[in-house]
């Protein structure tokens, strides 16, 4: 896997870069930031929103279901002590004409993608301040 950098813009603003792609993260006003980006756990959402968009996506074109493309909505639930995400809500939209039959198959394929799976099995995380 190629190195993710993160560097500050200013303030509460830092770029994220991974080989020539660059995204910005950023707290909202309130959190003393300036609302120039995702907030982190925004970007940890979409991560998900995007594999699993993906992954669905990838079968729904497999099988013949182009009538549509998918789309992914979540929505987050903070929780306290220690604060983190406590939940993530994600409802999956299907091209027209996914019989009722198979969503249990595409939910299966959803599940399935690396960032669902990193969640349900969190990595072992090594910190080292430099």
């Amino acid at each position: 896997m190629d190195l993710i950098t993160v560097t500050r813009k200013e303030r509460q603003a830092f770029d994220v870069r991974v080989r020539r792609h660059s995204v910005t993260s950023d707290m909202s006003p309130g959190d003393g930031g300036q609302d120039a980006g995702f907030a982190p756990v925004e970007l940890l959402a979409g991560s998900l929103g995007a594999c699993i968009a993906m992954m669905v996506q990838c079968y729904c074109d497999a099988h013949g279901y182009t009538d549509g493309d998918v789309g992914v909505n979540l929505t987050l639930e903070l929780a306290d002590h220690p604060k983190r995400i406590g939940a993530i809500v994600v409802d999956v939209e299907l091209p027209q004409g996914v019989p009722q039959d198979r969503r249990d198959a595409v939910r299966r394929v959803a599940e399935q993608c690396v960032i669902h799976q990193t969640l349900m099995q969190p990595p072992r995380l090594d910190v080292d301040i430099l």
